[in-house]
């Protein structure tokens, strides 16, 4: 008896000692954010576990210890303070998935043909056709992206016919039956052109956009799967450009409750003064509106190659820069409507890109003019600067 009274004993006090740490954030934006996206920093490195709370009341919430923060979204008017509350216990509590991130290797078993990955890499460009939907991908319930592993790193879109997270179970190529069922499907067919968002390499003197050719390593990652964002990389290391070595990690991270990612791509080496470019791909019967730190389009072609299985789809594309990026010039190619970017001190270009999708039930009483400015309102909101602060 007394051995189980000082084993419980034990037990309270070690329940009693578990380390946490109450913490009080202002989020403060200039417009209403419906879900709004926010980022807590310094995050504890003992930390397990985090719990979000917004007027006393617990809302879903994710741990991204690889990245050392901590994620979740909220509807904020103007100013909103939230309790963040980090412990060393691991969690419990099961949220919603409202986003999800996949990377399948193919394994060449007829049984068991797919493997999940969250870190790839290779010294050559051979993996495009060893990855099943030939890259990463992120969704949340309202669209979904890959990007491609290979010399153009070049972003795909797959369109939403109705919220929801469905790659999983579609693997990017729905069935008859899926799509019967109302999922979505690959939109677009982004041949050589910027696709939407991807920063490429830029040729001044041909005009041209310049592919990852001469390098020494290519990594891919999945860094976060959900339950409120999802994010995904793509890393070269010793990539030759312009006559210099440089590195450089493309993030791309979507949150619940939104279309719209953010991309942050990060230089390393002798990368100062180097452009680079990024913008839209131009379709066919195309509308376009172009501004200083924004362009969106609006066209129809069909998302692959079998045009009787696969009709014209009509897809609007967005790319808004933020105040901070630096802009060259916005000279066009006859593919796509670019901005030529230069990296800031730090080696950072950070902006956000959308899609609208004509069959997206939430979409489909707007014209295609309004799909055209919608998708560019929806951008450039996305670009609008967000204030995490810590109060206490």
């Amino acid at each position: 008896m007394k051995k189980i009274v000082l084993m419980c004993a034990a037990v309270a006090m070690l329940c009693a000692c578990t380390k946490s740490e109450e913490r009080l954030y202002r989020v403060t934006v200039e417009h209403p954010h419906k879900d709004c996206p926010v980022v807590v920093t310094e995050v504890p490195a003992w930390a397990e576990s985090v719990v979000v709370k917004a007027d006393g009341v617990e809302i879903p919430s994710q741990l991204d210890k690889c990245l050392a923060e901590a994620a979740f979204v909220a509807d904020v008017e103007s100013v909103k303070e939230f309790e963040v509350i980090f412990s060393e216990k691991p969690s419990t509590t099961e949220y919603e998935a409202r986003t999800n991130a996949q990377m399948w290797w193919k394994t060449g078993d007829e049984a068991n043909p797919y493997e999940e990955k969250d870190t790839l890499y290779s010294f050559k460009d051979d993996m495009y056709r060893k990855l099943h939907h030939h890259g990463t991908a992120i969704e949340s319930e309202w669209g979904a992206y890959r990007v491609y592993f290979d010399k153009k790193q070049t972003i795909d879109t797959y369109g939403k016919k109705k919220g929801q997270l469905e790659l999983r179970e579609s693997m990017w190529y729905s069935t008859p039956e899926q799509l019967a069922a109302g999922f979505g499907h690959d939109n677009l067919r982004v041949f050589g052109s910027i696709g939407v968002g991807v920063l490429k390499g830029w040729d001044a003197e041909e005009k041209k956009m310049i592919h990852i050719t001469d390098f020494e390593r290519r990594e891919a990652r999945v860094l976060a799967k959900g339950p409120v964002r999802a994010i995904m990389e793509m890393e070269v290391e010793g990539w030759n450009y312009s006559g210099r070595k440089i590195g450089m990690t493309s993030r791309y991270t979507i949150f619940a409750g939104h279309s719209d990612v953010v991309v942050e791509n990060f230089l390393e080496g002798d990368f100062e003064g180097l452009t680079f470019v990024t913008g839209v791909m131009k379709m066919l019967d195309t509308q376009s509106i172009k501004e200083e730190r924004a362009v969106a389009q609006i066209g129809a072609d069909h998302p692959e190659n079998d045009y009787e299985k696969w009709p014209k789809e009509t897809v609007a594309l967005a790319v808004a820069l933020p105040e901070e990026v630096q802009i060259l010039s916005a000279e066009d190619d006859a593919l796509s409507y670019l901005y030529q970017l230069t990296p800031n001190a730090e080696g950072v270009i950070k902006y956000h890109f959308d899609m609208n999708w004509r069959k997206s039930e939430w979409l489909s009483s707007l014209s295609d003019e309004e799909l055209l400015t919608d998708v560019l309102a929806k951008a450039k909101a996305a670009a609008e600067p967000i204030v995490v602060e810590r109060v206490k």
